[in-house]
């Protein structure tokens, strides 16, 4: 028995087992995101070096150089706005009639999403 078990002798296979499908598991779920980050560097890198060649590159057609996207502007300039959606009561919309919802929790407030068109 390993020291580091906490299974009997007899149940040592089930523990390796048990070992090997966690980190088939683990394998799985980080591969991806591992490929798509080293894929988006090497895309990033590719680009800066493409921008520096002679003739064919961006700085020899007076192009500006690829800058990383961020989270503040999007791609046309624009500053991005973080918001949280507004609500209005449906009992100010004048959807609601006295005496609709007798005795079903009068004293709840529901409200409903209105779309900001700013």
């Amino acid at each position: 028995m390993a020291w580091y078990s906490i299974l009997p002798d007899d149940l040592i296979h089930v523990e390796s087992w048990a070992v090997r499908i966690f980190f088939i598991l683990g394998l799985v779920t980080i591969l991806p995101w591992a490929a798509l980050i080293l894929f988006d560097a090497g895309l990033y890198l590719w680009r800066m070096v493409a921008y520096e060649f002679p003739v064919v590159g961006g700085r020899a057609r007076g192009m500006q150089p690829p800058r990383a996207p961020g989270l503040n502007e999007r791609p046309g300039g624009q500053r991005r706005v973080f918001s949280f959606p507004r609500y209005e009561d449906t009992a100010s919309s004048g959807d609601a009639k006295a005496g609709d919802n007798a005795g079903d929790g009068d004293d709840i407030k529901r409200r409903i999403p209105r779309h900001q068109t700013e």
